[in-house]
């Protein structure tokens, strides 16, 4: 019964987008995990990763300056980066970039916008490259 109030508490707040913080402590894996004042409409609102990936990046010019490869968030869990590809016509000469995702907005029509950048500027920046293990 527990388990199903909280369902439909959760399912009002994405019907009706009413805040509704959150206090609770659960155990996952033998870890504690604690959300405190979690305001489940504030988290609907956020970026879905899979949705995002392979998506063109746009300048606020409307201009394509490459595509989302990968994200990464650090293992403290403090911030995201975004990997995008600015390779190339035909894909010629990949070149991947690390860019905080604080850099980037969604427009109106849903598309990732890298304001005022041009595929040249982001090719000069370093390349990245993933860990080895």
């Amino acid at each position: 019964m527990k388990k199903l109030l909280s369902s439909a508490a959760v399912l009002t707040v994405i019907a009706i987008g009413t805040p509704l913080p959150v206090t609770a402590q659960h155990v996952a894996g033998g870890v504690v995990i604690e959300y405190n004042d979690l305001d489940i409409a504030v988290v609907a609102t956020g970026w879905s990763v899979v949705g995002l990936l392979r998506g063109d990046v746009y300048n606020s010019n409307g201009d394509f300056v490459g595509y989302v490869h990968d994200a990464i968030v650090l293992p403290d869990g403090d911030a995201t980066f975004v990997i995008v590809n600015v390779a190339g016509f035909l894909n010629i000469g990949e070149k991947l970039i690390a860019l905080p995702a604080a850099a980037f907005e969604i427009n109106d029509d849903g598309d990732l916008v890298l304001p005022n950048a041009s595929k040249d500027n982001l090719k000069s920046l370093p390349r990245f490259q993933y860990a080895r293990n």
